[in-house]
C-alpha cells in the first residue's frame, strides 16, 4: 500500500482522541470458547484439543481428540452440550469426563461447542496465541476494523475507507493464513488504506492476530 508520510501521525492523533480503552466485552462465541477451553479443558484435551493434555495419562480413558472431524461431525450441537454439561445418557462418554454444568454457565458451554466446531472443521490452523492476538488487535486494529472486527472503526467516520469485515466467515475462509500474513505485513494494495505492520509488530504478534481473526470469523 502507498501511504503518505503524514498518515501515521494522523492515525495516532485520531486514535488517541476516539479510541476507548474499555473495549466492549462483546466478543465472538468462538473466542469465548477458546478462553474457556484454555482455563478448564486443555489439561485433559491438550492445548490443540488432540486429547494429549498433561492429565490425560492419569485417566483410565484417553480424552477425546477434538480435532477428529469424522467423529465430531457425527455429534449434533445438542449432543455436545449434553456431553459437556454431563447430562448425556450413561455410557455416552467416559466417566472421567467432568459434569461441567456444576462449574460453568450454559453460555460458556455453548461457546465451547462453537470452539470445538472450529477445532475439527476449520481448514485454517491457529499459528499463534489468540489471547495475545486480541490484545494486539485492540491496540492496533480496532480504529479501522472496529472493536468487534465488523469494519466499523472510528476512522471509517473520517476517512473514505472500506475495511475488511473480519466477522464475515465466508470471506475470511477464502483467505489463507499465508495471504492474511502478507496483507498484515505489507498492507493493502491500490487505494486501500490498510497499512503494513511488519515494522511495528513482531512475527509472534502477527501470528497471534491471525489466530484471533480466525476465531472472531468462526460461527
Amino acid at each position: 500500500m502507498k501511504q503518505s508520510s503524514s498518515y501515521r501521525p494522523i492515525v495516532i492523533i485520531l486514535f488517541s482522541v476516539f479510541y476507548l480503552s474499555n473495549v466492549s466485552a462483546d466478543i465472538s462465541r468462538s473466542y469465548e470458547g477458546y478462553e474457556v477451553f484454555n482455563k478448564y479443558c486443555f489439561i485433559c484435551h491438550g492445548v490443540e484439543g488432540k486429547g494429549d493434555g498433561p492429565l490425560a495419562r492419569k485417566l483410565d480413558t484417553m480424552p477425546a481428540n477434538l480435532t477428529d472431524n469424522k467423529k465430531l461431525s457425527e455429534r449434533t450441537d445438542s449432543e455436545l452440550v449434553r456431553i459437556i454439561e454431563g447430562t448425556s445418557p450413561h455410557g455416552t462418554v467416559s466417566s472421567d469426563m467432568p459434569r461441567w454444568r456444576n462449574a460453568i454457565s450454559s453460555s460458556q458451554v455453548r461457546s465451547l461447542v462453537t470452539y470445538i466446531r472450529y477445532l475439527h472443521k476449520s481448514e485454517h490452523a491457529l499459528p499463534g496465541n489468540p489471547g495475545l492476538g486480541k490484545k494486539v488487535y485492540d491496540n492496533y486494529c480496532v480504529q479501522c476494523h472496529g472493536p468487534h472486527g465488523r469494519a466499523d472503526g472510528v476512522l471509517t467516520r473520517v476517512y473514505s475507507m472500506e475495511p475488511v469485515d473480519h466477522t464475515d466467515a465466508e470471506l475470511m475462509n477464502k483467505i489463507t493464513n499465508e495471504k492474511l500474513r502478507k496483507i498484515i505485513d505489507d498492507g493493502g494494495t491500490g487505494s486501500s488504506l490498510m497499512p503494513g505492520w511488519k515494522e511495528v509488530l513482531t512475527e509472534d504478534e502477527i501470528n497471534a492476530v491471525i489466530s484471533y481473526i480466525r476465531l472472531i470469523s468462526a460461527h
